[in-house]
């Protein structure tokens, strides 16, 4: 039973990309996705604190298995086990 299923794109930076990776987690859900800001400025990667630099969404009940049925089937079936966590988490 999948409880919830949370999709993460993180760009690394604000603007045509991240607007871009907004609208392929809203088209893949049908839900409207939640902007994340950076905690910290690295002056190496470019990123200031507070800059929107990903977006999430968080699935559940029936959507959420849909999506991961699509998501394996995808990967044709096969993760390795290196993607699976202590927790009962996983990702790929």
């Amino acid at each position: 039973r999948v409880h919830k299923l949370v999709l993460n794109c993180c760009v690394g930076e604000s603007g045509d990309r991240l607007t871009r990776a907004s609208r392929v987690l809203e088209q893949l859900t049908g839900q409207q996705p939640i902007l994340s800001k950076s905690r910290l400025t690295i002056r190496t990667f470019g990123i200031r604190r507070n800059e929107k630099i990903s977006c999430h969404v968080t699935v559940r009940g029936d959507k959420a298995e849909e999506i991961l049925e699509r998501g394996l089937k995808g990967k044709e079936y096969e993760l390795r086990s290196r993607n699976f966590f202590d927790t009962g988490n996983f990702g790929f």
